[in-house]
């Protein structure tokens, strides 16, 4: 009977959490949803925004909001190993649909509405930011991808995908604040800048991590492989 190494175990179990966790605040904001069509500027998100909502920010505001969702949703296929090996003709299909959303649609009018960030210019700051980052890691992929450089094009949606996730731990953050009462008007501005820089120094740290592994000299007495032609 073939053993699974618990290593592989817990590999799975996390990722698989993570993927609910995703698909459940996801949800959430979908349901949410009935607060924005009409607009009620009695609900959380929109309260106070109503001076300035009618326009420019209420293009991007709709915008945002039903091309985000997509864009999580899909990001947690595409990244699916077994569904790349299962078909990679969908897989690039849905890549470039992916691809266009985020650089053409998600972007853009999150960062047209970094500016207006309930939480006062520090958030703002850090939502233009993580706007750009998202922008210019999925840019960066879709070049990789081109060139057929299929290892540096994971490694840059990884990253994408885990800035695009910043809104889902955005909202557990919030759920945290609220559950513990915490009244800090620097609450939010922390975490909107934690939701995306944490968990980018995490994906990083693990890359660091696995190539310095990848590296590390052989132990004393060790017995190397044999060099082939394929080896040289």
């Amino acid at each position: 009977m073939t053993r699974i190494p618990l290593r592989s175990v817990f590999r799975t179990t996390l990722a698989a959490v993570a993927a609910l966790v995703v698909l459940r605040v996801t949800g959430s904001v979908v349901l949410g949803f009935r607060d924005y069509f009409p607009a009620n500027f009695d609900s959380d998100f929109l309260r106070g925004r109503e001076s300035y909502f009618f326009g420019p920010y209420q293009s991007a505001f709709y915008t945002h909001i039903l091309s985000g969702p997509l864009a999580l949703v899909f990001g947690l296929v595409l990244l699916s190993d077994r569904f790349r090996t299962w078909s990679p003709t969908a897989h690039r299909v849905l890549g470039r649909f992916q691809g266009l959303n985020v650089l053409f649609v998600v972007c853009p009018s999150g960062l047209w509405m970094a500016w207006y960030a309930a939480t006062g210019p520090i958030a703002a700051v850090s939502f233009a930011l993580l706007a750009i980052a998202t922008g210019a890691c999925t840019a960066l992929g879709w070049r990789a991808a081109v060139c057929r450089q299929y290892g540096l094009h994971k490694r840059w949606m990884n990253r994408s995908f885990v800035l695009l996730c910043s809104a889902v731990v955005l909202r557990v953050a919030g759920g945290l604040g609220t559950v513990l009462e915490v009244e800090s008007p620097w609450y939010d501005q922390i975490a909107s800048w934690v939701c995306w820089t944490v968990p980018l120094a995490a994906l990083e740290a693990k890359g660091i991590w696995r190539f310095a592994r990848g590296r590390r000299p052989s132990r004393p007495g060790a017995v190397q492989p044999p060099v082939t032609a394929s080896t040289q």
